[in-house]
C-alpha cells in the first residue's frame, strides 16, 4: 500500500454523468527522469475540484507504455476513479463487425454482392438514364466471345417492381442503398477506416473523486532517447586537474519542458513494450459434435496452488512477504545514489508521498524494487522546447589525473599514446562517454572512457607519443626438463616452458616520464619477472617503467608453465631410452631401471639374431636340396655321384632337424625375455 508500483487502479463501477464533470487546465509537465535503456519517467501535476475530471492527451504509439505504467495520486484525501479511454480494436476485426465489411477493399460487384438482399437504385451509363430500383438477388461472373475475344464481365440481378432484371455491372454508373440503416452502417465503417489513418493525439481521461479543489500528480513511462554525457578533462603538471561532464538530454516529444525537474539515471532497468492498448481476443476452437457419438468435449482442471508451492518452496504468505518493497536508497554526496535516493529522485517528489498515495489508491498487486541505479538529479528548474536538445553541466570538480603514456604493441608497434590515469575521486559515478583532454592551454586530443564508481581508477589515452620509442625483443620459448619418474612403467617428464620479453625503451625527452607496458596475459603462465606489476586485468598485465630524461631503459618480463608428458617405457626404442639416461634430471635409482631395461632390451635382442641366423641356415640347406634334387633327376641311380647325393641329403635332413629344435628352444627363451621384461616395466615405479 507504500510503494509506487502498488497503484494499478481498482476497476470500480461506477458511471458519471457529464454534466457533473468539471473540465481542468492542461496537466504541466513538472519532472522528468530519463534512463540509459531508451525511456523517460514524466510526472504532471494539476488540480480537480470535487467529481473531476483531467484530459491527458498522448500519441496512440505513447498508448502502450502508459497503460503499463500510469500512476495516479490524489495528494489531498480524494480518490482515484476508473481511467477512460478510445480503445483500438484491430482495424480487420472491427470492420467484420459492420453489416457490410468494407476492409478489404472490395470492388463494386464484390460490393454487390455483400448487399445481397438489401434495397438500391441504380442508374446505368446508357441514354436513359432514368433510375431502377430493386433489391440485390445476386452478382453472377459471365463470359461473351465476340470475334473470337473472350471478355469477362459480372451480371447484377434486380428484383424489381417489374420483375427480375439483369443489368452488366460494367455499365452502373452509381447506385445507392435506400436501406438507411445499411447506409449508416456503411458510413460508420468507412470513418473508422479513416479512423485507422489518425495519428493524432488520443484523450485518456483520469477521473477523481473528492470534496473541494485538490492537488493531483500523474506519473508514467514513454519512450525517449538515450541520454548521453561528455566530459572535458584539463590535465594539471602538479595537484589535481579539471573534470566537467555535460549530459546531453533531448526532448523529442511534441511538448515543451519549461521550468521541469531533470533527473538522468544511469544503468538499463528492463524495459519492453507490450500490447495493452489493442484489445486482444483469443483464437477458439471450432468443434463439431458427432451426432453418432453423442459425446462431448471434456474439461480438465489443474492444481495449480500445489504446484507453485512445489515450484517456489513457499507458501502464498511468504511470496507475498518476500515481494514487498524495500527500503529507498539514501542520499550519496551532492546527488542521488540509486534510483530515488533521497527528497530530488523517483521515490521522493519523483514517485510522490508513498503515504498519501497508498491512501487514494487501493492496490490490485504489489511490486518489489530490482537493481541499484545512480543519479544525476539537476537542482535547477530546466527549460528545454520540443524538438530541441540541451547540454546540462552535471559535473565540475577536481580529480587525481596522473600524466603517462602507455604502450601496447597491438595498438603502435612502435610508439606508446599520451594518457592519463583517471581517479573518480568525486561522490559521482562517471557514465560513460567521450572525454576531450586539454593541456598547456590547449586541445589535447580525445579518449573514451567506460564507467567509473567512486573511487575508481582507468587509464586514457588521447594521443601518439613519438616523444618515446618501444622495441620489443625475444618472445622466446625455451624447455627445461625439471623431474623425471616411472609409475607402473610409464615415464613422467616434467617440462618448465619459458617465456623471455624484452622491452627497449628510449626516452628522447628532455624529462622524466612514466610508461605504461601493456602485455597479453597467456592464459596458464605464471609470470616471474618482474616480481611487481603495476596492474593486472582479465586480459593483460599492466609494467610501469619510469624513464630517465633522454635515456634507454630496459624491461624483461619472464613467464613460465609446468606441463608433463608420459611415455610408454614398453614402446620406447634403445635410443630414446639412452637419451633420458644421460639426463642430469635422472636419479640413480631410475638409471639403474634404465640400465636394467636396456640390458634386457639387449638379451632379447640377441636371442632375435640367434632365431635370425638358425633360420638363414634352414633357408641354406633348403635351396641346396633343390639344387641336388634337380641334379639326381639327371642321374642313374646306379652312379657314384647319384649315391653322393644322397648321402648328403640324409646328413642336411638330420642338421635341418637340429636346427629347428634349437629355433624351437630359442622362441621359447624369447617369449619368456618378452614377458619377465613386461613384468619388470609393469612394476616399476621409481622417482
Amino acid at each position: 500500500m507504500r510503494h509506487w508500483q502498488r497503484t494499478l487502479i481498482t476497476a470500480t463501477v461506477l458511471i458519471m454523468a457529464k454534466t457533473t464533470i468539471a473540465q481542468a487546465e492542461d496537466i504541466p509537465i513538472t519532472r522528468v527522469i530519463l534512463f540509459r535503456s531508451g525511456v523517460g519517467y514524466i510526472e504532471r501535476s494539476g488540480s480537480v475540484d470535487g467529481m473531476g475530471s483531467l484530459t491527458l492527451n498522448l500519441k496512440t504509439d505513447q498508448m502502450n507504455d502508459l497503460l503499463k505504467s500510469l500512476v495516479l495520486q490524489d495528494l489531498d484525501g480524494g480518490r482515484i476513479l476508473p481511467v477512460q479511454y478510445p480503445p483500438q480494436d484491430p482495424l480487420d476485426r472491427t470492420m467484420r463487425s459492420f453489416a457490410v465489411n468494407l476492409g478489404d477493399n472490395p470492388s463494386r460487384s464484390v460490393l454487390l454482392q455483400r448487399l445481397r438482399g438489401v434495397s438500391i437504385e441504380v442508374v446505368m451509363n446508357t441514354p436513359s438514364d432514368k433510375p431502377i430500383r430493386g433489391r440485390v438477388i445476386s452478382v453472377q461472373a459471365r463470359q461473351a466471345t465476340n470475334d473470337r475475344v473472350t471478355t469477362s464481365y459480372d451480371e447484377l440481378h434486380l428484383m424489381t417492381s417489374e420483375g427480375v432484371q439483369t443489368l452488366n455491372c460494367d455499365q452502373i454508373k452509381q447506385f445507392k442503398v435506400l436501406d438507411e440503416r445499411i447506409q449508416n452502417e456503411m458510413q460508420a465503417a468507412l470513418e473508422t477506416l479513416a479512423g485507422g489513418l489518425d495519428t493524432t493525439r488520443k484523450p485518456v481521461q483520469l477521473q477523481f473523486s473528492g470534496r473541494g479543489k485538490r492537488r493531483v500528480l500523474v506519473g508514467y513511462i514513454t519512450e525517449m532517447p538515450v541520454w548521453k554525457m561528455s566530459y572535458r578533462l584539463v590535465l594539471a603538471d602538479s595537484g589535481p586537474s579539471l573534470l566537467q561532464g555535460w549530459a546531453i538530454a533531448e526532448n523529442t516529444s511534441e511538448e515543451d519542458w519549461r521550468n521541469v525537474q531533470i533527473s538522468l539515471v544511469s544503468g538499463k532497468p528492463v524495459s519492453f513494450i507490450q500490447n495493452l492498448y489493442q484489445p486482444l481476443y483469443n483464437k477458439r476452437p471450432v468443434f463439431t459434435p458427432q451426432i453418432d457419438a453423442g459425446l462431448l468435449p471434456q474439461t480438465y482442471t489443474g492444481a495449480l496452488e500445489e504446484w507453485d508451492k512445489k515450484a517456489d518452496g513457499r507458501d502464498s504468505n511468504e511470496r507475498a512477504k518476500a515481494a514487498a518493497p524495500g527500503s529507498p536508497p539514501t542520499e550519496a554526496g551532492g546527488l542521488r545514489g540509486g534510483f530515488g535516493g533521497g527528497g530530488g529522485g523517483p521515490a521522493g517528489r519523483a514517485m510522490m508521498d508513498m503515504e498519501s498515495m497508498g491512501e487514494s489508491v487501493e492496490a490490485m498487486a504489489t511490486g518489489q524494487e530490482v537493481g541499484a541505479l545512480f543519479e544525476y538529479s539537476i537542482d535547477q528548474p530546466v527549460t528545454i522546447l520540443r524538438q530541441q536538445s540541451a547540454m546540462l553541466p552535471v559535473i565540475n570538480q577536481r580529480v587525481e589525473a596522473e600524466s603517462l603514456s602507455v604502450y601496447n604493441p597491438n595498438t603502435n608497434a612502435r610508439f606508446p599514446l599520451y594518457g592519463a590515469k583517471l581517479k573518480n575521486a568525486t561522490p559521482l559515478t562517471l557514465m560513460e562517454g567521450p572525454i576531450t583532454v586539454y593541456l598547456d592551454n590547449s586541445y589535447g586530443g580525445d579518449a573514451l572512457i567506460e564507467t567509473i564508481e567512486p573511487g575508481g581508477e582507468r587509464y586514457l589515452t588521447y594521443a601518439l607519443d613519438m616523444k618515446v620509442e618501444v622495441n620489443r625483443e625475444g618472445g622466446d620459448n625455451s624447455q627445461q626438463v625439471v623431474a623425471l619418474k616411472i609409475v607402473r612403467g610409464v615415464l613422467d617428464e616434467t617440462i618448465k616452458n619459458r617465456i623471455q620479453s624484452k622491452y627497449v625503451i628510449r626516452n628522447r625527452d628532455t624529462k622524466t616520464r612514466s610508461l605504461i607496458i601493456e602485455q597479453p596475459i597467456n592464459e596458464g603462465w605464471e609470470l616471474v619477472e618482474p616480481q611487481k606489476v603495476e596492474e593486472k586485468t582479465a586480459n593483460l598485465y599492466r609494467f610501469r617503467v619510469e624513464l630517465a630524461a633522454d635515456k634507454t631503459s630496459e624491461l624483461s618480463t619472464v613467464e613460465e608453465i609446468i606441463v608433463s608428458q608420459t611415455f610408454a617405457l614398453s614402446a620406447m626404442d634403445l635410443d630414446q631410452i639412452r637419451l633420458y639416461l644421460r639426463n642430469p634430471k635422472a636419479s640413480n635409482a631410475l638409471k639403474t631401471a634404465l640400465q636394467e631395461i636396456i640390458k634386457r632390451q639387449g638379451e632379447i635382442s640377441q636371442t632375435q639374431a640367434e632365431i635370425g641366423r638358425a633360420q638363414a641356415q634352414i633357408k641354406s640347406i633348403d635351396e641346396d636340396q633343390a639344387r641336388i634334387r634337380q641334379n639326381m633327376q639327371q642321374l642313374e641311380k646306379t652312379s657314384d655321384l647319384y649315391k653322393q647325393y644322397v648321402k648328403k641329403l640324409t646328413d642336411q635332413e638330420a642338421q635341418l632337424e637340429r636346427l629347428r629344435d634349437e629355433i624351437n628352444s630359442l622362441n621359447t627363451r624369447l617369449q619368456s625375455q618378452r614377458s619377465s621384461l613386461a613384468n619388470y616395466i609393469q612394476n616399476l615405479n621409481v622417482e
